[in-house]
């Protein structure tokens, strides 16, 4: 008796395209890594920002000369990587304000990766899918999904941000 084993593989199709971007702990505090999530009802996608990482993209800004630059540019950055590595096609993103006068130089540096891509800020809240995948990464009740290196970060700053 011969017994056939068949595995079928589930793809889910995406069929919502606005997605929401939140952060918890804010790129610009060194001492606690960093979490981005792209999410909305249906499904979602966190990086994590290393502490050491953040430390050194941070001396890189501190020795050009533009350390106010650095937590826009690497929230901007983080927002594309986090775009490349869902493999999530969103036709709407909606930011969390977290940079209040920076929102152009966040929404020019994704527009540069994304120009299809509409882009909204707005105070997103506690109840946001985005949150709650962010803040539970952060409380450790769920894993990231990728990783971001320095030299990943900076690459990419050099990449979008003239």
């Amino acid at each position: 008796m011969v017994q056939k084993i068949c595995y079928v593989e589930i793809v889910r199709k995406q069929k919502q395209f606005r997605f929401e971007v939140d952060q918890s702990i804010r790129i610009e505090e060194t001492n606690k890594d960093s979490i981005v999530a792209l999410a909305n009802d249906e499904q979602s996608f966190t990086v994590k920002i290393p502490r050491r990482a953040k430390r050194q993209i941070f001396e890189t800004f501190r020795r050009k000369g533009s350390p106010k630059q650095f937590a826009p540019s690497v929230f901007a950055v983080a927002i594309i990587l986090i775009i490349n590595k869902s493999k999530l096609k969103p036709q709407d993103l909606v930011i969390d304000i977290e940079y209040p006068g920076y929102e152009t130089e966040i929404m020019q540096c994704i527009s540069e990766a994304f120009p299809k891509l509409k882009i909204y800020f707005t105070e997103i809240g506690k109840k946001s899918p985005a949150h709650y995948a962010a803040y539970g990464v952060y409380i450790k009740k769920r894993k990231a999904n990728a990783l971001c290196s320095s030299e990943e970060i900076l690459r990419q700053i050099k990449k979008y941000k003239k």
